[in-house]
């Protein structure tokens, strides 16, 4: 399995990082590749430096910020040139637990995607997630629960939308049909997941929140624009894969 860790401007929270994820990393993970999305601090020094300190660590190096959507294909584009059947995503931003990795390769193999859920009734909390946050993740995660019926491997419906700790079956999903660059593609991904009727479960992992000063960009901070970016994608995706079939 291929873990895959998109990183712009974490020069604070790779050495936190680093130091909880290689000493817990299950030997599964046979490669760590970090995605550098055009940092403009010291973390392309910093992810140099801990993959000559350790063979199964590799860099992608982004020339210029293109967003979390584009380290996200460019991950499971990676996956399948490396032939691994299986990603692996999670953020080094301290909020996702390298405990939690082994648990997602644990989980039944033959589900296509497994996605993390800060929002299950076992969820642990650590933290408060800002308001603006879980206003926006709830309405997108009603929107979607209502526009489709995930029926893989038997009905129910998702509780968090945007987690980014997650397991592909890239053996399953073509990576040439996204295009989303910016933080809407979990829209453009769900509504493949959806027409490509990929088996979907969620996995409990915890709620944690250090701080919240990050930034969706100058437009996105503000809440309603970053809500209408979500729908205009969503609606865009909907109708490039309504004739998807898989």
């Amino acid at each position: 399995m291929l873990l895959a860790i998109p990183v712009f401007n974490e020069e604070s929270n790779l050495p936190l990082f680093f130091e909880s994820l290689f000493p817990k990393l299950p030997s599964k993970i046979s490669q760590v590749l970090f995605i550098n999305d055009g940092s403009s601090d010291h973390s392309a020094q910093l992810l140099e430096s801990i993959a000559e300190k350790n063979s199964i660590v590799s860099i992608v190096h982004h020339t210029e910020n293109q967003g979390y959507g584009q380290a996200m294909i460019t991950a499971m584009n990676e996956t399948k040139n490396r032939n691994h059947r299986y990603l692996i995503t999670m953020d080094c931003d301290r909020q996702h637990r390298p405990e939690d990795i082994q648990r997602f390769i644990d989980f039944d193999l033959n589900i296509d995607v497994v996605s993390g859920s800060r929002y299950l009734p076992t969820s642990r909390s650590c933290g408060q997630p800002p308001t603006d946050r879980v206003e926006v993740n709830t309405r997108i995660t009603k929107l979607l629960n209502k526009k489709y019926e995930w029926q893989q491997p038997q009905k129910w419906q998702l509780t968090d939308s945007f987690c980014g700790f997650k397991r592909y079956n890239m053996q399953n999903i073509d990576s040439s049909r996204f295009s989303e660059k910016g933080y809407a593609f979990p829209m453009e991904f769900w509504a493949y997941a959806a027409a490509a009727q990929l088996s979907i479960q969620e996995l409990a992992v915890s709620r944690i929140y250090t701080t919240d000063s990050r930034s969706f960009g100058e437009d996105l901070d503000r809440t309603r624009k970053r809500y209408q970016y979500y729908l205009k994608v969503f609606y865009q995706s909907q109708k490039k894969f309504q004739l998807l079939k898989k």
